[in-house]
């Protein structure tokens, strides 16, 4: 339990939370410095604080003119309608249509709440009230970038690795129930399908922290030993990607044909079992027992190939029967493998790992 308490606080304690605080003390600071209301730049540095220095920099660059936007549409709507609902909605409305119409999509929702905000502050002269609301969202806008570009830089790899990890481990515990529903002629039920659906979720996270990395090169040095680790986790879950997309194929088949018979369902449970095996290997190390297991797949899938008969019907037929398609999974999958493994061998060769 003590364990437990510690890593929650741990990740509590991130490297984005540090900056999220940061940027909103240097922010108020800078406004209290000023003479200038702290709420509105706090508020902005909060919610444009990206992942990125790079996303900072790229969509600070469209938050700030729709920003100004929402600054003289909310002026405009208090004009006009005073301090009522009519304002509000005026002002919110507007904002979106307008960053939509100009493409700055990306700060639509900073400008709406600049411009819902300022409706209860603007009082007569409404020029300055523009320029002061303005100038303390910008301020937000430019310490949230400053902070995310010199503060902290993110490293992504070690996330990237633990999300393989993870990954690797729910692979396994879809496998083994999609081959168990395979082998007693069942369809994949709800839960197996949930269980997939979230792994298919968790490969497109991980896909998102290696964008999230190569844009952060545009911005900041790597060591060359962390670009090498960056680019072997990057291909391993390159690999888990595409096991992934094969094993997709299981979840088509709504059952196995009769043909399916004992000798070929304990094959099966044997191939996808000595996958799970070789795939969570510390080194995805294959041995002689999985190549030989492959070898005997293969001869059976290329026997079955040839004698299924729908292949020799004249009218409409399946080129691949179902127990086609479930070792076809196998050997496709056994290929992937193979490639972690030589990506393994070179990683550690060239690091000189023990």
């Amino acid at each position: 339990m003590f364990t437990k308490i510690k890593a929650k606080r741990f990740k509590f304690l991130g490297a984005r939370l540090i900056k999220t605080g940061i940027a909103v003390y240097v922010a108020a600071f800078i406004c209290h410095w000023a003479g200038l209301p702290a709420a509105f730049a706090v508020i902005t540095a909060i919610v444009t604080l990206e992942p990125t220095a790079a996303a900072s920099i790229r969509k600070g660059i469209k938050r700030f003119p729709a920003t100004l936007i929402g600054a003289a549409l909310a002026v405009t709507a208090v004009s006009i309608f005073g301090h009522n609902a009519a304002a509000y909605a005026i002002a919110a409305v507007f904002t979106i249509y307008a960053c939509n119409l100009l493409h700055l999509e990306v700060g639509t929702l900073v400008a709406t709440l600049t411009a819902v905000a300022m409706i209860p502050v603007t009082e007569g002269a409404y020029f300055l009230s523009f320029v002061e609301r303005a100038g303390t969202t910008t301020i937000g806008l430019a310490v949230s970038a400053m902070v995310n570009f010199s503060i902290l830089h993110p490293r992504f790899s070690e996330l990237i690795s633990a999300k393989n990890t993870k990954i690797i481990d729910e692979i396994t515990t879809v496998l083994e129930k999609r081959t168990e529903e395979l082998c007693q002629d069942k369809p994949a039920s709800k839960s197996t399908r949930q269980r997939f659906q979230q792994l298919q979720k968790n490969i497109d996270r991980a896909m998102d922290l290696v964008y999230y990395q190569r844009e952060e090169w545009k911005y900041h040095r790597y060591s060359a030993k962390y670009i090498d680790y960056f680019t072997y986790e990057n291909r391993r879950l390159e690999a888990l990607e595409r096991i992934v997309y094969h094993i997709n194929s299981l979840f088509m088949l709504r059952e196995v044909d009769d043909t399916f018979h004992y000798g070929e369902k304990e094959l099966c449970m044997r191939g996808f079992q000595s996958i799970i095996t070789v795939l969570n290997h510390p080194e995805h190390h294959i041995p002689k027992e999985h190549h030989e297991l492959v070898s005997e797949v293969d001869h059976h899938f290329w026997h079955i190939q040839e004698t299924h008969p729908d292949m020799i019907s004249y009218r409409y037929h399946h080129q691949f029967s179902k127990e086609i398609i479930v070792f076809y999974v196998i050997l496709s999958i056994h290929d992937r493998l193979e490639d972690m493994e030589q990506l393994h061998q070179r990683h550690q060769k060239k690091h000189s790992l023990p």
